[in-house]
């Protein structure tokens, strides 16, 4: 059944109208209100699918009463009655600013408010939907992590692969891996995978769908896929990848997985700043070997902040931390102005068996200081999902 609430800004109006829907059988009409206030106490009290509210009402006008109720009665869609029997813009406009879904004349025909009233009812169905789950449900909410830093050589590539890994451990078969460096990308490599070019790949195709987009990823032992890095012609260009494409592609994977994570190249360009701007999570890793490296981390989480990307959407991760580096993690934060978030301590020997052989060290060498360093990145990163509190990294 439809609930259906019907007001009036002339005795009988309220009849009129309910006369109009008497061929509706699945409405059952659960008040009349005379008044503004009157309609916006019964849309809070009785939560009707539907309420018909004419603009014009004694007290507070029936657009107020539709805008209060809009809080007071989310559940309730309002539909605003006017005497003008001529399309309104400036109706149509207070009406919209008010909340409510549609404006008609109240000369409507009977067949006309029938239509619209069924409509506007089977917008419930929405809840049904998968993606309604996705929308509400805090703990299913797709979080896209961006890792990057000022230049190549850091390490980044480790930090995003084992990353990964272990949210993939956490949360099974719900993350990607998508390698954007280009054709000199690692996580193929990391992982012992084939490198195909996929993301490149995925590009000639006119629209992408879920099932088309997971035909092109790889699927690691462990269950990560991955999404390989773009190829590119004699130039070095990867002509096949625009903005609208990584809109696209971002908006499919968003729908099926929880974690999408991408490994960016240091270079700032436009589709590198398409993805950290989107990310709710940008990591930006950097190291104390490299005086460049340092001011150059500097230099982008000042880009990154002047591309308005909020401060606690960033965390800043120094790697290959030791005590014979020339730099301390107290010039690391003279020079940005950043609390790194995270050290992961230099392990050569254990990271460069892990590359030869093609296993993350979060799984090859989980008791290793490094795997250990990232297991716990990872954990502050799931404690501080959509729904919880997050911590202030500057």
């Amino acid at each position: 059944m439809i609930k259906l609430l019907i007001s009036e800004n002339e005795p009988g109006q309220a009849e009129e109208i309910a006369n109009k829907l008497d061929d509706m059988k699945e409405v059952e009409v659960v008040g009349y209100a005379r008044d503004g206030l009157e309609v916006a106490q019964m849309m809070a009290q009785l939560s009707p699918d539907v309420a018909l509210v004419h603009a014009e009402l004694p007290g507070i006008s029936g657009l107020d009463a539709c805008q209060m109720a809009a809080i007071a009665s989310p559940e309730t869609a309002c539909v605003i009655l006017t005497d003008n029997s001529e399309e309104d813009n400036k109706a149509l406009r207070q009406a919209m600013q008010a909340g409510a879904r549609a404006v008609l004349p109240m000369t409507t025909s009977a067949e006309t408010l029938e239509n619209t009233v069924r409509e506007i009812a089977k917008l419930k169905e929405c809840k049904n939907r998968p993606e309604y789950e996705l929308i509400t449900d805090p703990a299913k909410m797709p979080v896209t992590i961006a890792v990057t830093g000022a230049k190549g050589g850091i390490g980044k590539t480790t930090v995003a692969t084992n990353l990964a890994v272990c949210l993939q451990q956490q949360f099974a078969g719900e993350v990607v891996l998508v390698d954007f460096i280009g054709q000199y990308g690692d996580v193929a490599l990391m992982l012992d995978l084939p490198q195909n070019g996929g993301l490149t790949e995925l590009a000639a195709h006119e629209e992408l769908e879920l099932d088309l987009v997971e035909s092109y990823l790889e699927t690691h032992s462990c269950g990560l896929k991955v999404l390989s890095a773009p190829q590119q012609d004699e130039n070095g260009n990867t002509n096949r990848i625009t903005t609208a494409y990584l809109a696209e592609l971002l908006g499919v994977l968003r729908r099926g997985y929880r974690f999408i994570v991408f490994d960016i190249p240091p270079l700032i360009e436009p589709l590198s700043s398409y993805v950290l701007s989107r990310a709710n999570l940008v990591i930006v890793v950097t190291y104390l070997l490299d005086l460049a490296a340092i001011r150059g981390t500097a230099a982008l989480l000042d880009s990154l902040i002047d591309k308005k990307l909020p401060s606690e959407r960033i965390k800043l991760v120094v790697n290959r931390t030791a005590s014979r580096n020339p730099f301390s993690i107290a010039d690391v934060r003279q020079a940005t102005k950043w609390m790194p978030s995270a050290q992961i301590p230099e392990d050569v020997p254990t990271v460069a068996g892990a590359v030869n052989e093609g296993i993350p060290v979060v799984l090859g060498a989980p008791n290793s200081r490094i795997a250990q360093s990232i297991s716990k990145l990872t954990k502050e990163i799931i404690a501080e999902l959509p729904g919880q509190t997050g911590a202030h990294n500057r």
